[in-house]
């Protein structure tokens, strides 16, 4: 019997010693990275400067330069430039005028320009995305598109390895990923139906996921999730899509391939 007690006062002495290493080993990693992540203080001087310079590009004097002012004639008749994505012929704050008197429509010094921004959501089975889009031109038009997830709520050690993971027990917790697409794309205009298409580049961080019991490498409010293991990958991106417009909204549909098939939807106003 005092054998067998004293073999568990052993056990339980060693199993308080390892809890001890471990932590001490944890607490090690996070001051590691935390004397890794140097700021960067030429930020704030950056943003002052762009600032200063340019942010009263296009008013000044206490007067707004509308280039927008004049009226815009055009000859329905001609196949050119006219408004035809706008059935009220009203668009960029200004005036569209049929005419056919020759004098009228050469007076026309900048010819009409589209101009859209909206948002759009974006989603497949395993992740969704949040994108603003930009469209500018006339009756074929270019389109702008940066979709990005939400930026990581777990830290990332970049000083710890698998084995080091599997000496504490850490508990796996899968994978976690993060994304980004910039894509570029065009498209014409088809009385109030636009359709479009795009291609772009797709970066893809891919992590391996763990739970730390005793919060030290994450916190409660972070589950206790940290990552190691960074992985990169770089894919091309398809998407094809169409708009639907009004004078003033617009709104957006397509799909996406990239390796994985997604839907978006969005809306944007139009300028």
């Amino acid at each position: 019997m005092k054998k067998l007690l004293a073999i568990l006062i052993l056990l339980l002495f060693q199993l308080q010693i390892f809890g001890q290493s471990e932590r001490d080993q944890k607490i090690q990693k996070v001051e590691e990275r935390k004397s890794s992540q140097v700021p960067n203080s030429n930020n704030t001087n950056t943003y002052n400067q762009g600032y200063q310079s340019g942010y009263n590009n296009g008013y000044n004097d206490g007067v707004w330069r509308n280039r927008y002012a004049s009226p815009y004639f055009y000859n329905p008749y001609d196949v050119g430039y006219y408004p035809y994505w706008n059935t009220s012929r009203r668009w960029d704050r200004r005036d569209y005028i049929m005419t056919t008197n020759p004098d009228l429509v050469e007076r026309n010094s900048t010819k009409p320009i589209r101009l859209s921004l909206g948002i759009i959501t974006e989603v497949d089975n395993f992740q969704f995305q949040l994108s603003p889009y930009f469209i500018t031109g006339g009756e074929s038009f270019a389109i702008f598109q940066y979709h990005a997830t939400l930026p990581l709520i777990y830290p990332y050690y970049d000083n710890i390895s698998t084995w080091e993971v599997e000496n504490w027990g850490d508990e796996n917790s899968g994978n976690i990923e993060t994304k980004w697409d910039f894509s570029v794309g065009a498209g014409r205009s088809i009385d109030r139906i636009s359709p479009f298409v795009m291609a772009g580049i797709a970066s893809r961080k891919i992590y391996d996921a763990y739970y730390d019991e005793l919060y030290v490498l994450s916190t409660q409010r972070q589950n206790g999730i940290y990552l190691i293991n960074k992985q990169g990958q770089i894919n091309m991106s398809i998407r094809a899509g169409f708009l639907y417009h009004w004078e003033y909204l617009e709104l957006l549909t397509q799909l996406r391939y990239d390796g994985r098939l997604g839907i978006g939807i969005g809306a944007g106003l139009k300028f």
